[in-house]
């Protein structure tokens, strides 16, 4: 569980630097999804749901990698912002279904193994997470409203990682030969 921790910190927090028409990404997104792919491969007796999932974290890395490269060429500014926008939305609304997978993952380890894992709390915190994502498109088109909106969305991405940190030390120590 640490290395889906570990990933979902690399993609949930984007520090990027601008040169011209070039964008760094100083922590790649694709660097994550391929900590998830190892992390869903150690639990994956623990629950089909992380063998379900695989694929569409397989998918993301890809997508990720080839979007940070086209972002290091400066490519994107040449795609125009409608399909920027569509496709940032469609990434999105995938990360968003890998992270519930993953919850259900581990709700299903907390019913076999009859352990807390405070997932109820997790989940919680990925709903208002959910939540705040899809209100960060809508401030795209009241951009008066964009910069409290990717400040909440940052605050709730750190509580969410919080909460999945409890997860990760609870499941350690109740599981430690893991």
């Amino acid at each position: 569980m640490k290395k889906i921790f570990i990933g979902m910190l690399l993609v949930f927090l984007d520090f990027n630097l601008d040169i011209g028409s070039s964008r760094i990404g100083l922590i790649p997104d694709f660097l994550g999804y391929i900590y998830m792919l190892n992390g869903l491969s150690e639990l994956i007796e623990l629950s089909t749901r992380f063998s379900k999932v695989k694929p569409y974290v397989n998918g993301m890395a890809i997508y990720s990698g080839f979007c940070y490269a086209i972002d290091l060429f400066g490519v994107t500014s040449m795609i125009g912002e409608p399909i920027n926008f569509a496709l940032g939305l469609m990434a999105t609304i995938l990360s968003l279904f890998i992270s519930h997978s993953i919850i259900l993952g581990i709700k299903d380890i907390e019913v076999a193994k009859e352990q807390s894992l405070n997932s109820e709390q997790l989940y919680a915190a990925w709903k208002m997470l959910a939540v705040f994502s899809f209100i960060l498109y809508l401030a795209y088109v009241v951009p008066a409203l964009a910069f409290v909106c990717i400040l909440a969305s940052f605050i709730i991405g750190i509580f969410y990682l919080f909460r999945f940190n409890e997860t990760k030390n609870l499941f350690y120590e109740q599981n430690p030969m893991v």
